[in-house]
């Protein structure tokens, strides 16, 4: 593997280990509120970027090293809240994506596709599940875009129930072979 075949993916890390301690302060918007004298607080469902689905590689059709990249996105923090209403919860989510452009990558645009999940509490099956696209345009001689989806999923739930134990899930919806180069990844 010659140098440039290791290093494509190093202002990404390097991005995301920055914006991952980023994530770790966003992650305490989804806390408790405070509660009024003789309430109790309604918390926010916690929410979580899937590790193993938190990066997308598209490769060029046919091609498999890192020179044949058309592009990589990253999900590297999130920030929001919660708003509880007679209801349910609607989850305000930012989620925000770091894309770059890859050496075999023909024009400005790339489109990748994302989850976001809801599981009750207790269970590892999500509850409901709904996909969205965003497409990243790069401004000519850019390399690096970071883009905001903004989302509010909702979890139904009788009047003064507490969510806090329900979980909001996110990551790239990858196809298998872009999960085993995930996998690969983080092996290495």
């Amino acid at each position: 593997m010659d140098r440039r075949d290791r290093n494509i993916g190093t202002p990404v890390r390097k991005s995301l280990l920055a914006l991952g301690l980023l994530a770790l302060s966003g992650c305490s918007m989804f806390g408790g509120g405070e509660a009024k004298p003789g309430t109790v607080a309604l918390a926010c469902p916690k929410v979580g970027i899937v590790r193993e689905l938190q990066e997308m590689t598209q490769f060029r059709t046919g091609g498999r090293d890192m020179t044949d990249v058309t592009s990589r996105a990253a999900i590297t923090d999130y920030s929001g809240n919660c708003e509880y209403g007679t209801d349910g919860v609607t989850v305000n989510l930012n989620l925000f994506v770091l894309a770059e452009r890859g050496p075999a990558m023909q024009g400005d645009k790339a489109a990748y596709r994302y989850f976001v999940a809801v599981a009750r509490p207790d269970e590892e099956t999500p509850a409901s599940k709904a996909e969205f696209e965003t497409a990243v345009e790069f401004p000519k001689g850019q390399t690096r875009v970071v883009t905001k989806e903004e989302l509010a999923p909702k979890i139904p739930l009788p009047k003064d129930a507490n969510a806090k134990d329900w979980r909001v899930l996110v990551g790239f919806q990858l196809t298998p072979e872009q999960l085993d180069f995930n996998m690969a990844q983080t092996k290495r």
